[in-house]
């Protein structure tokens, strides 16, 4: 069997979507702005995706909108669902909580089967009420708010780690670690930031541990000289970013500047391949926790590659890490539950909510809780001669 057949098995958790790798068809529709539904005929499924396309968050949305779309393009190419073709409606939420919730609104009111995306607490924090209000199933990709996942929720599912998983793992990684004695903390002062220095900072002191310096930024800062200074006169050795692109690079950046010499570390939204391309030696042994990481399994290689290869010329670069959870939440979990489910929302919502299964890349079976929340194992990798690689050890 070629190894494009072996792909497509271990991604197509049905029959009809088998076929789905060996040929890529154009996507009927897609939409890339707020101001544009797609037209589609009443027999397609309509798939919403949120993704900051624009604004600070510019490179995770588009990996969310890649993910999407080559998984679409695979599903469609293979007959669609039960013989629906899925059409995509992209909107750009400008990395904006008042330009997500006007985002979410417009998915709503063109009435689409399911949404798939969202990057950004902040943002997804803001516009999650009006899916929940809607009746419209949401699975988010790209945000990590412990809020975000509530037993209140009936239509929102999440299939990233949430920061209390993250954080608490990153700590214990910390902690017993003999070089990470002295430890500062930095974080943007957004929900994200200041939801992980929360989370972090209880664990550090259930640990018997006081950070030696903690510190934080606006998403928007180009100048850190002022709080990297006070950490610098800490002398720490490990610094703990809780932030995103583009800051968190020009960070690193600049606290190699001041000569800081203190091991990086971080959470999730650290391990984008813009990091490393932005400090390719500041970034230089950071310890991160991640979504996805390709050295997991060979599927999971598999499919980074052709995913490499399905967007290369581009004038971004494809970035398999944002993309990863996008696609596998719409192959591996949406579409079979498109296909069990029909066009009833509520059916939908309970396919979703009652959903095990294998995906590639991920160790072992998952699941979602009872507060829509995708329970799954921690992956942690080191940034290594300019790549991601899984952490075997933290010396």
């Amino acid at each position: 069997m070629a190894p494009m057949d072996k792909l497509s098995d271990s991604l197509a958790p049905l029959a009809q979507l088998r076929r789905a790798g060996r040929a890529f068809a154009a996507i009927a529709g897609c939409v890339c702005a707020l101001w544009a539904p797609a037209t589609v005929h009443a027999a397609d499924i309509t798939l919403g995706v949120i993704a900051g396309m624009s604004g600070p968050g510019a490179t995770y949305g588009l990996g969310i909108a890649r993910g999407a779309e080559m998984a679409v393009r695979q599903i469609n190419a293979a007959g669609g669902i039960g013989g629906r073709q899925i059409k995509l409606m992209i909107v750009d939420d400008a990395s904006s909580p008042a330009r997500s919730v006007i985002a979410m609104r417009r998915l709503v009111e063109a009435n689409v089967d399911l949404i798939v995306g969202g990057w950004g607490s902040s943002q997804v924090l803001a516009n999650m009420g009006i899916a929940e209000q809607a009746g419209v199933p949401y699975i988010v990709a790209g945000a990590t708010h412990p809020e975000i996942t509530s037993a209140h929720n009936r239509w929102t599912f999440r299939v990233v780690q949430s920061d209390a998983t993250m954080t608490e793992q990153l700590a214990r990684i910390v902690v017993g670690n003999p070089g990470m004695k002295r430890i500062a903390v930095i974080n943007d002062s957004n929900e994200y930031g200041v939801a992980n220095r929360r989370v972090f900072v209880a664990a550090l002191a259930r640990a018997g541990i006081k950070p030696v310096e903690v510190q934080s930024y606006q998403t928007s800062d180009m100048d850190f000289s002022g709080p990297l200074a006070r950490i610098r006169a800490a002398n720490p050795d490990a610094i703990v970013l809780f932030g995103t692109i583009p800051a968190a690079p020009a960070i690193m950046n600049q606290a190699r500047d001041l000569g800081i010499k203190a091991r990086f570390v971080g959470s999730g939204r650290l391990a984008n391949e813009a990091l490393i391309s932005s400090a390719p030696i500041a970034a230089e042994g950071a310890v991160l926790m991640t979504d996805f990481s390709e050295e997991v399994d060979a599927e999971a290689r598999a499919w980074a590659e052709l995913y490499r290869k399905e967007f290369a010329g581009q004038p971004e670069p494809p970035r398999p890490v944002l993309a990863a959870w996008e696609y596998r939440a719409i192959r591996g979990i949406a579409a079979p539950c498109l296909m069990r489910a029909g066009p009833d929302r509520a059916r939908l919502r309970d396919c979703i909510a009652n959903w095990k299964g294998m995906l590639f890349g991920v160790r072992g079976e998952v699941y979602f809780d009872k507060t829509g929340q995708l329970i799954q194992p921690s992956v942690v990798v080191e940034v290594r001669n300019g790549a991601f690689r899984l952490l075997r050890s933290v010396n």
